[in-house]
């Protein structure tokens, strides 16, 4: 009979775990990857563009680190993505497309120096908070350890992204 008890109650909790694996996720979890999603396409979309187009050798070689990183956790996040049955957008939304039109307008330095502002700066600050704030508050477990993961290697872009910034400030 306690044997009969204890296989019932560890099957109850298996299905329990099996159930939680498989909860959905929260609404906050859910923001944050389809907004990690968009970031990241942003960053890879006009770091594409920036290693054809950029002229200062600086730029480019930030330009091709980010292709780089973005592409590997652009796959990391689809495979987490999926993993908690969550769909992220299969076209570029309005925002990366804006961006990369404004972008590609410009020519030379001013192409550089709008890439290093927009992108290698302000994305990133962007980026940071965002994942920072996974990092903290996600619910999922996944979730939060990929964000947590993530978040130095975002860092290390912005931080790169102010040097490439303020070594373009005076370049003509």
């Amino acid at each position: 009979m306690k044997a009969l008890k204890f296989t019932a109650a560890s099957i109850a909790l298996a299905i329990a775990s099996i159930g939680a694996a498989h909860a959905e996720l929260s609404s906050g979890d859910k923001k944050f990857l389809e907004k990690a999603a968009e970031s990241g396409q942003l960053e890879l979309a006009t770091s594409q563009l920036a290693v054809e187009r950029a002229t200062h050798p600086d730029v480019k070689a930030f330009a091709q680190m980010m292709v780089t990183d973005h592409t590997k956790a652009d796959t990391e996040l689809k495979a987490l993505a999926a993993s908690k049955q969550v769909t992220l957008p299969m076209e570029q939304p309005r925002k990366v497309k804006s961006e990369l039109e404004d972008l590609g307008k410009k020519q030379g330095i001013e192409f550089d120096k709008e890439y290093a502002d927009e992108i290698a700066v302000d994305a990133h600050k962007d980026a940071v908070d965002l994942f920072k704030d996974a990092a903290e508050d996600a619910k999922d477990p996944d979730v939060k350890a990929w964000a947590a993961k993530t978040l130095p290697t975002l860092q290390a872009h912005y931080d790169a992204g102010r040097m490439l910034k303020e070594k373009l400030k005076d370049v003509k």
